[in-house]
């Protein structure tokens, strides 16, 4: 008993922390308009750390840092609105049972509440043309994650015509700053000879970078290479480790080849 009187202080003590935590960084970004805390707050609720998962709030203070040229805040503010962003717990349960009652009857109480308490809803629509907007903003202040993410979006056609040769310029620019993405997207520019003529072998070396650095989507793509032999030597083990590296870290395109190089092996 004694030992869960000491375990439930030590949690009180915590929140109690993190509250404090929480007032000072709310303060400082509603009252000072300090984009920091901005940005800060706007990740405590799109992590839902200590917090309800609340993407579309969290949003709503990224876009405040934003407006203050705070570049993370740009860069995440574009990657958020790529994909949109669903929140998870039981706050979502809600609005999504809210959203899908289409009968008379009335709602649960619970239900009920959940649309008092987050009248604009908690989700963040996918929108193109505010993720090419904020990918812009950000690559003005050199920050090479958003170069790689504005080329990927000029090389994909999205926010934006499709335009090989302003995807090499931004995903040079972040590849030389040594980031990941951008030599992910000079290896597929070069692979598929997209604005150039393909060579396999530049792709290649783009690839090794980028896998280097941890990239599974560009570990995947060496290991096709060096399992079809194009632009490197053909080599069926290199590609059985880079290909089972990025698998077992959760990418389904290197698990998908590796299963079919495994069984063209077991057929041999």
């Amino acid at each position: 008993m004694r030992k869960l009187a000491l375990r439930s202080a030590q949690f009180v003590r915590r929140k109690t922390a993190a509250s404090r935590s929480f007032d000072r960084m709310s303060a400082a970004a509603s009252i000072r308009n300090e984009a920091e805390a901005q940005f800060q707050l706007g990740l405590y609720y799109l992590t839902g750390r200590d917090a309800i998962h609340y993407p579309s709030i969290g949003v709503k203070w990224l876009t405040r840092a934003a407006e203050q040229g705070y570049a993370q805040a740009q860069h995440n503010l574009s990657m958020i609105y790529l994909t949109g962003l669903r929140a998870r717990g039981p706050a979502a349960t809600w609005m999504a049972e809210l959203q899908s009652i289409a009968t008379g009857e009335a709602p649960s109480p619970a239900v009920a509440n959940s649309a008092l308490l987050y009248p604009e809803g908690l989700d963040v629509a996918a929108d193109a043309a505010q993720a090419f907007k904020w990918a812009k903003a950000a690559t003005a202040q050199d920050l090479a994650a958003a170069q790689a993410n504005l080329g990927m979006m000029y090389l994909r056609g999205v926010g934006a015509p499709q335009d090989f040769k302003e995807a090499h310029l931004w995903l040079q620019k972040a590849a030389v700053a040594g980031d990941a993405g951008g030599a992910l997207g000079l290896g597929i520019l070069h692979e598929h000879g997209l604005g150039f003529d393909a060579d396999c072998a530049t792709a290649a070396r783009w690839y090794q970078l980028a896998a280097e650095k941890g990239n599974d989507a560009a570990a995947t793509a060496l290991g096709l290479l060096y399992l079809d032999g194009r632009g490197v030597d053909r080599d069926a083990r290199a590609a059985e480790r880079l290909l089972s590296g990025a698998a077992m870290r959760g990418n389904g395109f290197a698990r998908d080849a590796l299963n079919r190089l495994r069984a063209a092996a077991q057929t041999l």
